[in-house]
């Protein structure tokens, strides 16, 4: 490992040499002397026109390019950065996301500040096809998670409320000897970063979410004001959740703490977005081993898709959220709202 390098900034690249430009152009907005960047092809149809889009970049030594000889995989191309990064932390970020100007800045301040935190979670701006930003997810204020240290880790784990409006799972500033030791795993589909910080948190690792907003996320906007990833579907994300469960139930030890959060009927209702009497039907299932967890992503992405949760239970939801990152959290939840409605305008007045 090269002592003077600090972070290292990792693409996983894939088809979008149209985007990709943009996003290794703001990591080069956060160039120092203890920052690399590298970016990984894998076998993309496009990596010729990829290429080219860095070609400038490439020849001046900007940047580490690398085009894998056979497609890894979503997971394995993350694990294959990792390996051939330098740094002390490792940061990945998508080919189609902007890193904002200064966060390397905030983070080299946050690890000195706080060395014995292992994995700091992100603020950010999600940005639709054009750039331009839609909603902002950040927490208020620092919040610290470890397993059995008090009951924020409990929300982790559920990854309902708390996750997605304090940080993005995939772009996170990690110590790159984590990195090495816990691994993205590629038999959880598009889950694999939220198996990687369950697996973290279980090790005993601290994580901690910044209140700082250092990164742009990009989604296609639909109709209506909604939104699409331009990875990943509501229905893939149901499914995956079977198998994060089947990941984590097939082991031959799991943490007794963690597995009686999913033996818990209320619990595993929060986890996979349906009601009680699904959860009791799911818990049925649960105990045939090994568990399928094809089996039971189709079961939780249809009882998941036909519940209309009650208003209860999305208030509920937000008063958690509260609990964990403080009041604060519920002006920015109005600011979301706020935003989702002047984002529908714009799309039907576009129509």
């Amino acid at each position: 490992m090269n002592s003077a390098i600090r972070f290292s900034l990792l693409v996983p690249s894939y088809n979008r040499p149209d985007l990709i430009r943009e996003t290794v152009l703001s990591l080069l907005d956060n160039s120092a002397p203890d920052v690399e960047i590298l970016v990984s092809d894998d076998v993309s149809p496009k990596r010729a026109a990829v290429r080219s889009a860095l070609s400038d970049f490439i020849e001046a030594g900007r940047i580490r390019y690398t085009q894998q000889e056979k497609n890894l995989g979503w997971s394995n191309n993350r694990n294959a950065l990792v390996d051939a990064a330098q740094g002390d932390y490792v940061i990945l970020l998508g080919d189609d996301d902007r890193l904002k100007p200064g966060a390397i800045n905030s983070l080299r301040q946050w690890s000195a500040k706080r060395p014995e935190v292992s994995i700091f979670g992100l603020g950010y701006d999600v940005i639709d096809e054009h750039g331009d930003r839609v909603f902002t997810y950040c927490t208020p204020k620092p919040v610290c998670y470890e397993l059995c240290n008090g009951d924020h880790w409990k929300e982790i784990f559920a990854y309902d409320a708390v996750p997605m409006w304090s940080h993005h799972p995939f772009t996170m500033c990690t110590k790159r000897e984590i990195a090495l030791a816990v691994r993205y795993k590629s038999t959880v589909d598009i889950a694999d970063d939220v198996v990687f910080l369950y697996d973290a948190l279980e090790r005993g690792h601290k994580f901690m979410t910044i209140p700082e907003v250092l990164f742009d996320w990009r989604v296609a906007v639909k109709a209506g004001g909604s939104y699409a990833t331009l990875s990943g579907s509501m229905e893939r994300c149901h499914r995956s959740r079977g198998l994060v469960l089947a990941d984590l139930l097939n082991r031959p030890a799991i943490r007794e703490e963690i597995k009686a959060l999913f033996d818990d009927t209320k619990f595993l209702a929060r986890y996979c977005m349906f009601k009680e009497g699904d959860a009791e039907e799911l818990q049925r299932r649960l105990k045939v081993r090994p568990v399928d967890g094809e089996d039971l992503g189709n079961f939780i992405c249809d009882r998941a898709e036909a519940a209309r949760l009650s208003i209860f239970r999305l208030l509920e939801r937000q008063a958690r959220a509260i609990k964990v990152m403080g009041f604060k959290h519920a002006l920015n939840f109005l600011r979301y709202k706020r935003d989702k409605k002047r984002l529908a305008r714009r799309v039907t007045r576009s129509l």
